[in-house]
């Protein structure tokens, strides 16, 4: 990238040196009121019991225009250095306009050791400080490539667009028309915000006409976004560049223009996009939802064409841009899978499913929902129970009630889950005849639910039997809140594999073998984290008694599980089991979809330990929402709780996939 030699840096110094010769002009009153300042915020100890008070009162003194205010706002900047309580200074420093900083601020903008939260500090002060340091900031931005470090460019272009100033957004257009097609691209992105600036415009204008595909896709989209009289007419300007299927950031931009052009003639392409998989892609079609439900035409074409797109892929995009349809909208589809439930199809089973979320809109699907969970058939018993606890509808306690003795263990954890959730005195008699008939995880489950609905624990049926003897006569639920406080029964185990009690007897470990569990763990640093996974294991199967079913996979890019299924701890498959956890090796990605699938494909497994180091980096599925959007499908059959461990990350996916299994989650520094 080529553009003007680097002459900011001195043309601020100047600035500076003409700045310090400058006087503030003192309110007398304000001394004292400074003084008071400085005295308090010296008196709070450095340190992290008080850091909340510093940062309070430092941001306070910072409102204060007054140059005692000023001389120790800079010393304590000095003496932060590249700490990031510097970053609070800086915004205290910012408050009020300091033109006599103004070489502090360039000094750390420049700083090499300065991290980018603390440039990106100085720079957005500078750039308060009127139209000259504006004008020098600009011509740092854009300075030849061998002038100036990425670091200060970044935080400086970041300055100028977050200042809201027009002058400073017409100045940067330069950049989005030279250089680096990856440069233009990020300075693209970072300039989302700019909306109704001809030259602005006119340089998205040209990008889709002569950028790269991605530039051309993500201009197009700003200018749909901004309502540009172009960017309809310009729709076919792009499409005509997507030869094959875009990857996942370019589908992402691709689909947010179209939902806004409304032109009925790329409708299909929505669905096209919307299948891509990538991280963000089902993200961003959620939160185009609202933008879709504006468009009747878009609407009724997603609600009669769409939802009946011959790829499983389409048919989801098609759902999650009708999330927010409006109700009146989603009948007709209501009536037609209402049609097919009552016609016995097994089609319509797939579909209730798929399109819970959309169908949840209309409020007679709850009484569908109902008639679900009163079937004969176990899988359509267990969708209707589990979407309609999902809706927190109590429409199916009597039948979740019917359901506590039933031979399928999945579907009598399901029933104590969802009578936990929606609960009945009546289901009181019926949980306390089932106690002592469940094991492992289903006993702890018994136990929660009658504690949820009698707020006291029994250790047998004889002594529950007695105390709702007792107290059954006008019997009163106890408050939710107050329930809440109870913690959840551990099953009486004292075995825990991270600090997780391990409750079920039928489990399966799930463990992180990739490459970048060869990082170094502990103070010492002699450990990696792959040791840590093997010595935790080896912990908890050497504990576990004999009668428990184990399995381990463990997983890199290839997903390799010890057995077919699960095993009994006998002495013999024990010791093998514990030979194979001590010779872990490392390997290659981190194919965390494939090794779930792995472990759900075992019809006795109830509780999976999932231990990851790191994000999907390989496997058929890799993005966060449709690895959870699998488990949620897999989950209303099988019910599985799944325990999350994330070694030295703390991960959004472990996080949202033990909430919606019921398992727990642990992060591990």
């Amino acid at each position: 990238m080529r553009f003007r030699p680097f002459v900011a840096t001195t043309t601020l110094l100047a600035l500076a040196a003409l700045c310090r010769g400058q006087t503030d002009e003192v309110v007398p009153d304000q001394t004292e009121r400074v003084e008071k300042a400085i005295a308090d915020y010296k008196a709070l100890p450095a340190g992290s019991k008080s850091a909340a008070q510093r940062r309070k009162a430092i941001t306070w003194l910072g409102e204060i225009d007054h140059p005692l205010a000023t001389d120790f706002l800079q010393r304590e900047l000095t003496a932060a250095g590249d700490g990031t309580f510097a970053v609070t200074i800086l915004e205290a420093i910012g408050k009020v306009t300091r033109p006599t900083l103004q070489a502090d601020l360039l000094q750390v903008l420049h700083r090499p050791s300065a991290p980018p939260a603390l440039r990106a500090a100085a720079a957005g002060v500078l750039a308060k400080l009127g139209d000259r340091p504006l004008d020098a900031m600009l011509e740092l931005a854009l300075a030849a490539d061998d002038a100036v470090d990425a670091a200060t460019r970044d935080a400086v272009i970041g300055a100028l667009v977050d200042s809201r100033i027009d002058r400073a957004w017409r100045g940067l257009v330069p950049l989005l028309l030279e250089g680096p097609q990856a440069m233009r691209l990020k300075v693209l992105r970072r300039m989302e915000p700019v909306r109704g600036v001809p030259p602005v415009s006119a340089a998205r204008i040209k990008l889709v006409h002569e950028g790269d595909v991605e530039l051309a896709a993500c201009a197009w989209r700003q200018l749909a976004e901004e309502k540009h009289d172009r960017a309809r007419g310009l729709t076919i300007d792009v499409i005509e560049r997507v030869l094959e299927l875009p990857k996942a950031t370019v589908a992402i931009d691709l689909l947010g223009g179209l939902v806004r052009v409304r032109d009925e003639d790329y409708y299909p392409l929505l669905l096209r996009y919307g299948s891509v998989a990538g991280e963000g892609v089902k993200r961003t079609l959620r939160a185009l939802s609202p933008v879709a439900a504006e468009d009747p035409q878009l609407v009724q074409w997603l609600v009669t064409k769409g939802l009946d797109d011959p790829q499983p892929a389409g048919r989801d995009a098609a759902m999650l841009l009708l999330v927010n349809a409006p109700p009146a909208a989603v009948q007709p589809l209501v009536e037609r899978i209402r049609a097919d439930l009552r016609a016995g199809r097994k089609k319509a089973l797939d579909q209730a499913a798929g399109l819970h979320e959309l169908l949840a809109k209309d409020p007679s699907w709850r009484a569908d929902l109902a008639a679900m969970a009163e079937s004969t058939d176990v899988e359509s018993r267990m969708l209707g129970l589990s979407m309609l606890m999902e809706l927190s509808a109590d429409a199916g306690v009597t039948s979740a009630q019917q359901s506590l003795g039933h031979k399928a263990w999945e579907l009598r954890s399901l029933a104590l889950r969802y009578l936990t959730k929606c609960r009945d005195v009546g289901s009181i008699p019926l949980l306390i005849a089932r106690y002592g008939r469940e094991e492992g995880r289903l006993a702890a489950e018994l136990d929660q639910a009658l504690f949820v609905h009698c707020g006291t624990r029994c250790i047998s049926r004889k002594e529950w039997e007695t105390w709702w003897q007792k107290n059954k006569v006008a019997f009163v639920l106890p408050h939710v809140e107050m329930v809440k406080l109870g913690a959840a029964s551990t099953g009486g185990s004292t075995v825990a594999y991270h600090d997780i009690p391990v409750v079920s007897t039928r489990l399966c470990f799930v463990v992180d073998r990739s490459g970048s569990m060869a990082e170094k763990i502990g103070t010492d640093k002699k450990t990696t984290r792959l040791d840590e996974a093997k010595a935790q294991l080896v912990r908890v199967v050497e504990a576990l008694p004999a009668t428990h079913l184990v399995n381990l996979i463990a997983y890199e890019t290839q997903v390799d599980a010890l057995w077919d299924e699960l095993q009994k701890l006998d002495p013999d498959n024990r010791e093998k089991l514990l030979k194979t956890a001590r010779a872990l090796p490392l390997g290659g990605g981190t194919n965390i979809f494939d090794a779930l699938e792995r472990a759900f494909a075992d019809p006795k497994v109830d509780t999976i330990y999932l231990l990851t180091d790191g994000q999907p980096s390989a496997g058929r599925v890799r993005a966060t929402d449709d690895i959870l959007d699998e488990v949620r499908r897999w989950n209303r059959t099988r019910q599985i709780v799944v325990h999350c461990i994330g070694l030295g990350i703390d991960s959004d996916l472990l996080k949202r996939l033990a909430k919606e299994t019921g398992g727990s989650y642990k992060y591990v520094r």
